[in-house]
């Protein structure tokens, strides 16, 4: 068959497709159209329904869960690793079918890490886990798929003593702060074994700034910190705090606010008499001042400090002599700087 004849017949069979395609057009031409695009989405709803239909989908930052913490610490283990870094970029690749594609979210899969297959201290590797969700399919990889860490003994100190110290500048002279309290004097501590052995005690602290001074007593909270031998304050957040089995972190602080008045002492003591001839005296009293803080009606009440004995005899005295002088107080529940003046008269003789 010569060449011109190939391509006269090539051009004979596309005329005949033209044709055909324009008959079939113009005789319901758009009702066998609509036939077809019906038939497309009908075939495009059936492939979205199949299930075993899938597209991959990834999820990147994946919020991992962490189960077993406390079983891990019921074996005696716990984890020393910081798990919130080592879990920071986890990532997931889902096979998702067609229909869920756009629904699909990592929540949905449960990415957790089970500290209770942990069976020892040292190097532990865990493999990161998935749930299979019958709606938005399965997973089919996890990176990083294992993580490893470091696990050690778990263990607990019973009776850890508990003080408490006033700190920074602030207080009105006018007023008293009695000694702090607090509502427990031990706690219990347990965490790493490598880190409880160290603990010695554990300390609160109360800024005089932080007061508001009026008469009366008051109750704050204060935040337990931990301190060891070395006096070093030893601060992680895998050691807890607990006080009849329930976790703590602050303890109550009570403190009484009195105003208070202070004294001079010479003027509360008097001298009687001289040395013996020959001698001089020489009157020292200790300490110079007192003060003391009362309820504001028993200051108002006082006109001055009372002392069981207020006067002092030096007559003929030829060496030198201590007296002490007993201070009494305005109501029981007043409190003294000092209950004792001490009175010291120093006799020499008299040089010629």
């Amino acid at each position: 068959m010569s060449e011109n004849s190939k391509k006269s017949n090539g051009r004979t069979f596309m005329q005949t497709m033209l044709s055909a395609l324009k008959l079939l057009f113009l005789h319901n031409g758009w009702l066998k159209l609509t036939a077809i695009l019906i038939s497309l989405v009908l075939w495009a709803g059936l492939v979205s329904q199949d299930a075993s239909i899938t597209r991959d989908k990834m999820f990147q930052n994946v919020n991992v869960s962490i189960n077993g913490s406390d079983a891990i610490k019921n074996n005696g283990y716990i984890v020393v690793s910081d798990l919130n870094e080592l879990l920071s970029d986890v990532s997931i690749v889902a096979a998702v079918p067609q229909m869920q594609y756009d629904n699909a979210e990592a929540s949905a899969y449960n990415i957790r890490l089970d500290l209770s297959r942990i069976t020892g201290p040292g190097e532990q590797e865990l493999k990161l886990l998935s749930s299979a969700s019958s709606p938005y399919g399965k997973v089919i990889s996890i990176n990083p798929s294992s993580v490893t860490v470091d696990v050690e003994d778990f263990i607990i100190r019973q009776r850890i003593p508990v003080s408490v110290s006033v700190e920074g500048e602030g207080q009105p002279e006018e007023w008293y702060l009695s000694q702090p309290t607090v509502d427990t004097n031990l706690i219990a501590v347990s965490g790493p074994k490598s880190l409880v052995q160290t603990i010695s005690r554990a300390r609160v602290f109360i800024n005089r700034e932080d007061i508001e001074w009026k008469e009366g007593q008051i109750a704050t909270s204060a935040e337990l910190k931990l301190y060891n031998r070395q006096g070093e304050e030893v601060d992680s957040r895998l050691l807890s705090i607990t006080l009849n089995n329930m976790p703590i972190d602050s303890v109550v602080v009570e403190m009484n606010i009195l105003p208070m008045v202070t004294f001079e002492t010479s003027e509360l003591v008097q001298i009687n008499g001289e040395a013996a001839e020959g001698y001089q005296s020489n009157v020292k009293i200790s300490p110079e001042t007192i003060w003391v803080a009362a309820r504001q009606e028993v200051l108002d009440q006082m006109d001055g400090l009372s002392l069981e004995k207020n006067s002092v005899n030096a007559i003929d005295l030829e060496e030198t002599t201590v007296f002490q002088l007993k201070v009494q107080k305005p109501s029981e529940d007043a409190v003294l700087s000092n209950d004792t003046i001490t009175v010291t008269i120093e006799v020499d003789p008299v040089e010629p």
